[in-house]
């Protein structure tokens, strides 16, 4: 099962590849300094208010962080 899972992840990241996606927040010129105000405006998206569990302020910094 694990097996496939990563044929999957590793198909998905050729083809971004391939169509030129980015990888990663870097890619895209974002910078660590960026992140708090990101984070902010993404508290405010309406998206969030029908979540579960409302992520924090520093989670979603966490999250920003860990996609670069």
């Amino acid at each position: 099962m694990a097996e496939g899972a990563e044929a999957c992840i590793n198909a998905i990241r050729e083809l971004a590849k391939k169509v030129d996606i980015p990888a990663g927040l870097r890619d895209l010129n974002v910078k660590e300094e960026d992140f708090a105000v990101l984070a902010t405006n993404a508290l405010k998206d309406a998206c969030g208010f029908t979540n579960p569990i409302q992520a924090t302020h520093e989670e979603i910094v966490a999250i920003y962080r860990a996609a670069m």
